[in-house]
């Protein structure tokens, strides 16, 4: 095989590791599938909604990150009171952070997940357990390699996934530890793998998912090996599993393999014609990673007729989206392509620079020899501008009749010294390059703390303020009811004795001063809450929604697992942004409901608020006072907000963080 389509499989492989959700076990049939599931969220078993909103939020991860994180909520919020339940949408969390690429955030949801599922017998539990596993391994295949990922293959995913007997997801997992040896070049173990595969889905009449997956892994197998013949094989049976569905999203990763078919049998017209049907479809389903798979191979098809024009052109496309480079060593490999192309189109010049970018990343990864190569393209730089110099010189001499020894020998001489003045300043260039990136690595650091600097003096400030603004009202809240109600009070002892003469006059200052000392009580209560102080937040937080319900506004108030060992001064931002959102509800929002969930798990406090009102358009509504002084508060307990809203959808302010 060419080397051109052996770095085509490590690309490609490299991007199937480095991506947990590579191939999502959807059914054949999605738009059905998503109309059952969209149903059933409405089921009243709380479990079972649970359930439907995690498939939902799977089916939107790679198609919409909105809905996704969405469906996940929906689960969330129905799970806390359940361990296990809570357990299972870890899970999904931990694939929404990965689609994300927040690998870190995800490693430690997945970590979670696996502590909270481990206690569970339930079969559906452990099944979630396995996929965890095995996504955990795929999160930390950079820095743990293939080692690790056949580990939990063979130690934890595929024992779980036997001890359930579950014959299609063992398959599967099978399968993908046949995608690992493929990978690492061992066709042969790569095949056993997919064999076994194959020998528990035999007794499988309907071929659905698992099948397609393991026949493209087949197909992929044997065009690397290569054997054209089998590879055949399976692409038709792929073909027959796909052809009641013709609207299926899968036909792009068929028409890769197709593709790659076509490549193996040297049929490049037919291998461009799949590819290119592959790349029309994946722009039409969204599918952002197999369509830069597809550009890859097309570029691998170029690149085997020696057509580098288009080849360059194809991988200039891949790295202006960005997507397939993301991971370095794919985009080492995309550099490395693009000198050779520009080496074989005689830009020694390009070819030189885009390997130096490679050598940059070869670096970090201990890859030395790309050095070598970046040195041996500096070499035949610097030996074609050397003999361009020598052409110049001999066509001189030609012009000018020159044929003396003599002369051609002080052509050489000049020629050898311009050639080493070439070098020279080729190396002060570098020199010069390197020390000017330097500076300019320095001025952006000294930038960058500056602009520390100053935002944390601004955050001391902004928490200055709120602190002084709190102390103020807690000041005047202790004067209104120490001085004031001290004072009203007995001026309505000294009326309710018999200092007046008319007794219904007296009656009437009486109750007007019942409703000053009332209204100083509130007052005085919304300044600083006794209750907050004495009772803690969760008994506030419930004073709070009743007193600022009405008969046009229902405000609900729903807590769980709330401790009382909540730092004072969390309580209190918690309070006053709880206070802030439904006051804003009431004046702008139009809303007859009103929804305040606060919740604990461990160390993790999360306060969501929900109405029903008209909402409003983020980017086109200017953010008040009010918005800005709820992010202040939640800066100064280091939480996050995230508000969710839309022009008549009703507006979700949800904030986290940790105590």
């Amino acid at each position: 095989m060419r080397k051109s389509s052996y770095v085509a499989l490590i690309f490609h492989m490299l991007l199937f590791i480095g991506t947990t959700s590579a191939q999502q076990l959807l059914p054949l049939d999605e738009d059905a599938y998503y109309e059952k599931i969209q149903k059933e969220v409405y089921h009243n078993h709380d479990s079972t909604r649970i359930d439907n909103y995690l498939l939902l939020s799977e089916y939107w991860l790679q198609k919409d990150s909105i809905k996704s994180k969405e469906a996940l909520r929906h689960a969330q919020r129905l799970a806390k009171k359940d361990s296990v339940l809570w357990g299972r949408t870890l899970f999904y969390e931990a694939q929404y952070y990965n689609q994300q690429n927040q690998k870190d955030r995800a490693k430690q949801t997945y970590e979670a997940a696996i502590s909270a599922l481990e206690k569970s017998e339930h079969p559906a539990d452990k099944k979630i357990l396995a996929a965890t596993w095995y996504n955990l391994a795929l999160n930390q295949f950079g820095k743990k390699g293939y080692d690790y990922v056949v580990g939990i293959l063979t130690n934890k995913a595929i024992p779980l996934a036997s001890e359930l007997k579950d014959t299609l997801i063992t398959a599967h997992y099978y399968s993908q530890l046949g995608l690992v040896f493929m990978s690492v070049g061992q066709f042969d173990k790569a095949e056993e793998q997919h064999f076994k595969a194959l020998e528990l889905l035999k007794n499988i009449e309907d071929e659905g998912i698992i099948h397609l997956h393991t026949y493209f892994n087949l197909v992929s197998n044997y065009c690397y090996k290569p054997d054209s013949k089998r590879a055949k094989i399976y692409l038709d049976k792929a073909a027959h599993i796909l052809k009641p569905y013709p609207n299926s999203p899968h036909y792009p990763n068929y028409y890769y393999q197709e593709g790659m078919y076509y490549t193996t049998t040297t049929n490049a017209t037919k291998a461009l014609e799949s590819l290119s049907k592959g790349v029309e479809l994946a722009k039409k389903y969204g599918q952002m990673q197999i369509l830069q798979m597809l550009e890859f191979r097309i570029y691998n098809n170029y690149l085997m007729q020696r057509d580098y024009t288009k080849a360059k052109d194809v991988l200039e496309n891949i790295v202006e989206d960005g997507l397939l480079i993301r991971e370095a060593n794919n985009k080492k490999i995309v550099f490395q392509q693009l000198a050779i192309v520009n080496e074989a189109l005689g830009n020694y010049k390009t070819a030189f620079q885009w390997q130096k970018q490679a050598s940059v990343l070869s670096d970090s990864l201990q890859e030395a020899n790309l050095l070598e190569k970046m040195n041996e393209l500096e070499i035949v730089h610097t030996t074609t501008e050397k003999q361009r110099t020598i052409d110049k010189l001999n066509l001189e001499k030609i012009e000018a009749g020159i044929e003396n020894s003599d002369k051609n020998f002080k052509i050489t001489i000049l020629a050898v010294t311009l050639a080493l003045l070439l070098i020279i300043s080729l190396l002060i260039y570098r020199n010069y390059s390197k020390q000017r990136k330097l500076n300019q690595q320095i001025q952006i650091n000294h930038k960058q703390q500056l602009l520390q600097i100053e935002n944390e003096r601004r955050f001391e400030a902004s928490q200055s303020i709120l602190q002084g603004e709190e102390q103020e009202r807690h000041r005047i809240a202790q004067d209104l009811h120490d001085s004031m109600g001290g004072m009203l009070a007995s001026i309505r002892m000294q009326l309710s004795k018999d200092l007046l003469p008319s007794t219904e006059k007296r009656h009437t200052i009486v109750q007007q001063l019942d409703q000053a000392i009332v209204e100083m009580r509130r007052i005085s209560r919304n300044l600083m809450p006794e209750t907050l102080k004495n009772l803690g937040l969760e008994i506030a937080l419930r004073e709070l929604c009743e007193s600022m319900a009405n008969k046009n506004l229902k405000v609900q108030f729903e807590a769980y697992n709330l401790s009382r060992d909540i730092p004072f001064e969390t309580a209190l931002a918690f309070y006053r942004i709880s206070q802030e959102c439904i006051s804003n509800t009431l004046k702008h929002a139009h809303a007859t409901m009103v929804i305040v969930q606060i919740s604990q798990d461990d160390n993790r406090l999360n306060l969501t608020i929900e109405d029903d009102g008209r909402g409003f358009e983020k980017n086109k509504t200017p953010h008040g006072l009010g918005i800005k002084n709820i992010k202040n508060r939640v800066n100064l307990i280091n939480g996050t907000l995230e508000m969710a809203t839309s022009q008549g959808e009703g507006t979700t302010i949800n904030i986290e963080c940790y105590v």
